[in-house]
């Protein structure tokens, strides 16, 4: 809202007064107008980065709080995970988010047969065919009975070519 105030006032500031010469010093009230929309932004940055960190009571990022058949890869390091319900009091039936990203020292071949064996446990079936892109490899999965659908994705690590970095994520059924 304050942005097209913000908008007029720098219009407002840059058609002269008198002349063609235009105001090269900004006038107070532009300033403050200025002041109060980069205070904005970044109260608006830290509520998404305190979002971010999993302070919100809906939110997980430890591995245990991940369901059973979402797990790292043997020998992994795990590099992050989360869980976000995405649900309301209301409305149980709603998915919950959830991500999880490993570095691990394997093939592609052998990290989606793991995959496909653990969702598999779970009644997840993959989707399609593997999918191969310039910078990665993707194998998407669909659980029988409802709408849950997670994606296995492996990527080589740019910091060490022998390692390979795997997120599982997408939206389950809680």
């Amino acid at each position: 809202m304050t942005l097209p105030i913000v908008a007029a006032l720098a219009l407002a500031g840059c058609s002269g007064t008198g002349g063609d010469k235009a105001e090269s010093t900004p006038s107070a009230s532009q300033e403050s107008s200025a002041s109060a929309a980069s205070t904005e932004t970044e109260s608006a940055s830290a509520e998404a980065s305190t979002e971010a960190t999993g302070s919100d009571p809906d939110t997980s990022n430890d591995v245990k709080d991940l369901p059973e058949y979402i797990k790292p890869y043997p020998d992994s390091e795990v590099l992050s995970a989360s869980i976000v319900k995405a649900h309301n009091d209301k409305d149980k039936k709603l998915p919950e988010q959830v991500s999880l990203v490993v570095r691990a020292k394997a093939d592609a071949k052998d990290i989606f047969a793991f995959y496909e064996k653990e969702l598999g446990k779970a009644d997840f079936e993959p989707l399609g065919e593997e999918m191969k892109t310039k910078s990665a490899r993707v194998v998407n999965f669909k659980h029988k009975d409802n709408d849950s659908v997670l994606v296995v994705t492996v990527a080589e690590d740019s910091e060490d070519k022998a390692n390979s970095i795997v997120t599982v994520g997408g939206n389950i059924g809680s």
